[in-house]
């Protein structure tokens, strides 16, 4: 009986330790708003299975950040125009590894950070911040 006990209690700390674990990666910390920099875009627009690639840069109180979503070509609902304009402020959740957006319908669009390619011309704010 012991045993049960030790082992119902060693799945309801996992269950416990899975449910944080899963807070933790949708990124539960609080919005901010943050102010579209700049954008960048390598769409597949003439391939059946392609992917596109797209890069935004917000600037999130003085801290700079840079998402990309990679994106195939066949599931693309839409572009994502709202992050298309520059100046245009816009709500932000961020941790080491992702930025989700809030978009207008209310659906959050998660991107990943990535300071690793030059390809902003419009801002010298997102182009120092590539690494």
């Amino acid at each position: 009986m012991e045993n049960m006990r030790l082992t119902g209690l060693k799945i309801l700390v996992c269950a416990g330790l899975a449910v944080f674990a899963f807070a933790a990666e949708k990124g539960d910390k609080p919005t901010t708003q943050a102010t579209i920099l700049d954008h960048n875009e390598f769409p597949c627009d003439n391939c059946l299975f392609g992917m596109g690639d797209y890069y935004f840069c917000f600037d999130a109180s003085q801290k700079i950040l840079i998402g990309h979503e990679k994106v195939r070509t066949q599931t693309r609902q839409k572009n994502p125009v709202d992050l298309m304009q520059r100046g245009k402020t816009v709500p932000v959740r961020f941790d080491d590894k992702y930025i989700w957006v809030s978009e207008p319908n209310g659906k959050e669009l998660r991107l990943i950070q990535d300071y690793t390619k030059k390809i902003f011309l419009d801002s010298a704010k997102c182009q120092a911040a590539i690494k």
